[in-house]
């Protein structure tokens, strides 16, 4: 029987319907509604803390268990139905291991059936898939992600050097995410002064010799309709992400990389 897969949202407004977007995307079916795999999607924005500030110490509230939690009521809702689950959380700085450990131990006590999907492996993966023999990849991240070096631990153990724009330029960058008017977290858009500054940091990767560009936020995908930049690759985490989560649920309806490029 396929797992159900359950989207543990509320951190980012765009970013768990996103991942619902993409699952569909990636999932090869007979052509009805209901050869698709199930989706329990819950989004409690408002008990989950922030993950950046969590990160820089601005708070003590580790989103981490609440986001267990959160996820161990959709296992509920499986298991009322006869299924396993598979979990993913559409939220690079949620994997920094101070805020993913917690959770983990959360469900692994709980709900000892689940599959957690890590949305940085699975990134790593695709990357391998997509860019194979990649040597130097390039990072848009927020603060907190940059500050974890969640992204450099992983990319390094696969043996790919990280960079990024000038640290004296990230909170140019992570305001661009945040701010509250005019940043993409907070209009669901991308405004003309954020559009600007993300082709100048795009520029800055390519002078450093980036051979593809990971957006390490989960709203900047909506910068980029296309998933190339002047010749270089635009990696989503959040389609690596919902291609893990097809993979674990229903394997035979992972649709190949080549049916979407």
């Amino acid at each position: 029987m396929k797992r159900a897969i359950i989207i543990g949202g509320g951190v980012g407004p765009m970013a768990g319907t996103d991942l619902h977007r993409q699952i569909i995307i990636n999932t090869r079916t007979d052509g009805t509604d209901q050869d698709h795999i199930d989706v329990i999607h819950l989004s409690y924005a408002s008990v989950i803390s922030d993950r950046t500030e969590f990160l820089l110490g601005n708070t003590d509230a580790n989103p981490g268990i609440p986001m267990g939690e959160l996820v161990k009521q959709g296992c509920r809702i499986a298991e009322s139905r006869g299924q396993q689950a598979a979990a993913g959380i559409p939220c690079n700085t949620f994997h920094a291991p101070q805020i993913f450990n917690p959770y983990e131990q959360h469900l692994r006590k709980h709900c000892p059936d689940i599959q957690l999907t890590h949305m940085l492996d699975e990134t790593v993966q695709y990357l391998h898939e997509v860019a194979p023999g990649l040597k130097r990849v390039g990072l848009f991240s927020t603060t907190g992600t940059r500050t974890s070096r969640i992204w450099h631990n992983v990319l390094e153990q696969a043996g790919m050097e990280l960079v990024e724009i000038p640290e004296e330029l990230q909170h140019r960058l992570h305001e661009d995410i945040y701010h509250p008017k005019w940043g993409i977290k907070a209009v669901s858009r991308v405004t003309e002064r954020v559009r600007m500054d993300f082709d100048g940091f795009c520029q800055m990767l390519l002078e450093q010799e980036a051979e593809a560009i990971i957006l390490g936020c989960t709203e900047l995908p909506m910068l980029f309709p296309e998933n190339i930049f002047l010749g270089i690759p635009l990696i989503d985490p959040m389609a690596a992400l919902a291609r893990g989560l097809v993979r674990t649920a229903s394997p035979d309806q992972l649709l190949p990389l080549s049916d979407l490029f």
